[in-house]
């Protein structure tokens, strides 16, 4: 018997607005976030998030990051930071982490117990 560890959950956001005002957020911030997508151009630009939501803005960004990484936060399996520690998020604002990482905290991290 072996062991082997990989993915098990994988969250493709296809529509940024829709999935980011779907989702609830903590604190009273907000974050100008930097969305690139080479396979759905119509995610990409700057999306400020709020506790209310999130709406296209053309506001300069906080944090630049692509689509892959939003989603790896969207769940809260990731926080900004590790991702950023990782060089996979670009900080563009003196503590945007921070304030992302506030809005985007969650109790409970993705679980998956399926194998699919």
């Amino acid at each position: 018997m072996g062991f082997r560890a990989g993915d098990g959950i994988w969250a493709r956001l296809v529509d940024v607005e829709a999935a980011l005002s779907a989702r609830s957020y903590r604190g009273s911030g907000e974050i100008v976030v930097e969305v690139e997508d080479a396979f759905c151009p119509w995610n990409a630009g700057h999306w400020r998030v709020t506790p209310a939501g999130a709406e296209r803005t053309d506001s300069p960004g906080e944090l630049a990051l692509d689509v892959r990484e939003l989603g790896s936060v969207y769940l809260g399996g990731f926080t900004f930071r590790r991702l950023a520690d990782a060089g996979r998020v670009v900080e563009l604002e003196p503590s945007a982490i921070d304030r992302a990482d506030e809005l985007f905290r969650t109790d409970l991290a993705p679980w998956c117990p399926e194998i699919f």
